[in-house]
């Protein structure tokens, strides 16, 4: 589940779901979307903070969940990307704390956050080919935008993990903190952002994000039908079975 903790100007979003290591199904992205877009559209909340529960940011996409949609003749759209875009829509600053993993989707979601506070021993991982899958989040437009393009290809091709400091040296996350000060790094960056001017930060927001919106959906539009095509091929099943019989 995610849990939903207001401070002052501040919304706190916590991924809940530690028996499965805060793995995301489809009920928590509609969860985290609805809750994204209230804050949004909230006069009193300058700031959005995304954590996880017992020392663990996500271990991304709950594997039940594409294994159900590889199988599904008419499956619904992605929970995932409805999510996804949610964020992208979303133009109160939204501020990301890691701990533990960040898998998948988990590391995906961090490029259309603002800011990005890591414990040092945070992992980080895009295996999305060992899965027979590819590139979801438009990271294909993002992570080379935020990383640079060799970098990008080390983690979207070949799933290289990165901890914490890596991730902050090569740009995945704007801070790295001491492990466990992550949360409480982001709620204080919160609240300097409940100081100024909603519609100031807004507003520029809107206008960083601008040069780049329209890349950025016609990005995640792109891999979304691969994507798609993929979670249905043998390489996917194949790879979700050996999973299963770990």
């Amino acid at each position: 589940m995610i849990k939903k903790y207001s401070q002052e100007k501040t919304i706190h979003l916590v991924i809940d779901r530690p028996d499965k290591k805060n793995a995301l199904n489809r009920n928590m992205y509609e969860q985290l979307a609805g809750y994204v877009r209230e804050a949004s559209s909230d006069q009193h909340v300058h700031a959005i903070v995304i954590s996880g529960a017992e020392g663990v940011f996500t271990a991304g996409n709950d594997l039940d969940d594409f294994r159900a949609r590889a199988t599904d003749e008419n499956p619904k759209p992605s929970a995932g990307l409805a999510f996804i875009e949610e964020l992208m829509a979303c133009d109160t600053p939204v501020i990301a704390a890691v701990e533990g993993l960040a898998i998948g989707i988990g590391t995906t979601m961090l490029l259309h956050c603002d800011s990005v506070f890591a414990g040092r021993s945070a992992r980080f991982k895009t295996a999305f080919v060992d899965l027979g899958l590819v590139p979801e989040a438009a990271s294909t437009v993002t992570m080379p935008l935020h990383l640079g393009s060799r970098m990008a290809a080390e983690l979207l091709l070949l799933g290289e993990t990165l901890d914490g400091t890596q991730a902050g040296e090569c740009g995945l996350v704007s801070r790295v903190v001491d492990d466990g000060r992550a949360v409480d790094s982001a709620l204080a960056l919160a609240g300097r952002l409940g100081e100024k001017p909603r519609d100031a930060l807004r507003a520029s927001k809107r206008l960083m994000k601008a040069p780049w919106r329209d890349q950025v959906q016609q990005a995640l539009d792109r891999e979304r039908g691969v994507f798609s095509e993929r979670l249905r091929s043998d390489d996917c099943r194949d790879a979700l079975n050996r999973m299963q019989r770990r």
